[in-house]
């Protein structure tokens, strides 16, 4: 038999892609002299943009639809003081309203770039650094695209989102909570949509570099983060990270087939 090298051909199967920019710090600051490399507003924000549009130049044909987790350490601070959710300080580009309004903006302008390829499921999780400030974000997306028929924006507090598509359940969350457990708690809380699906996904971040898993019967995928150290990270030697922004693709019949990586250079 000949080979079939050169023949190959897309089959335009049906398939959801899932994007996630988590752990994406905005408002985190790095100084270059003092960590080698800088991280601050612009920074962060040519990473998102040159990043997504990598992603998007690798897709094969347009998803039927993007699934896109929001939230997730989306902002670096999550009240006035400048702290993380717990209270623990932190070394910020901006002041707490600057990076929350200017986060919500950011936010709307990524998904108005995602959409422009697919129709966009929108589903929140709540990061350690960002629980509060993460609601309030879904609660501004959702009023930004109400009328928006091709976006979809899940209104719903959980740290856990569940979204069903073909064959697969796919599980959310940050990755903080839970996580040693993740496949028993999706068979708890989704008993009957677990035994209807073939294939159990779940998707997370919170460790910042990239890892996949077969436990219990799911596949859980870690997902890397965008940012770039500051202090805190440099000092612990969390130096090691490939930063950038992955995308999957679940085909409607087999699930997870492939995954896509962007990575910062």
């Amino acid at each position: 038999r000949k080979p079939i090298l050169g023949q190959v051909h897309y089959l335009n199967r049906p398939y959801a892609l899932v994007v996630s920019p988590t752990d994406f710090h905005w408002g985190k600051y790095g100084w270059e002299d003092e960590l080698g490399e800088t991280y601050n507003f612009e920074e962060a924000k040519e990473r998102l943009y040159s990043k997504t549009e990598r992603l998007i130049q690798m897709l094969p044909y347009a998803p039927e639809k993007i699934i896109v987790a929001v939230g997730s350490d989306w902002f670096h601070v999550d009240n006035d003081n400048s702290t993380t959710t717990k209270g623990t300080p932190q070394d910020s580009a901006g002041s707490p309203a600057q990076i929350l309004m200017s986060g919500f903006e950011l936010a709307k302008e990524h998904l108005e770039i995602l959409r422009e390829v697919a129709p966009l499921q929108v589903v929140c999780m709540g990061g350690n650094h960002d629980r509060h400030t993460s609601l309030a974000l879904m609660m501004y997306l959702s009023a930004t695209f109400e009328n928006a028929e091709d976006v979809e924006v899940i209104v719903n507090p959980s740290i856990r989102q569940y979204i069903k598509y073909g064959k697969s359940l796919i599980g959310f969350t940050h990755g903080d909570k839970a996580v040693r457990k993740l496949s028993e708690v999706m068979a708890t809380e989704m008993r009957e949509e677990w035994g209807l699906h073939r294939f159990h996904l779940w998707f997370h971040g919170h460790l910042h570099f990239r890892k996949a898993e077969e436990k219990g019967g799911a596949t859980i995928i870690q997902m890397p983060s965008l940012a770039g150290h500051d202090r805190y990270h440099h000092r612990e030697g969390y130096v090691s990270s490939e930063a950038g922004l992955s995308a999957y693709m679940i085909d409607e019949k087999e699930g997870l087939v492939c995954s896509f990586f962007a990575p910062v250079a």
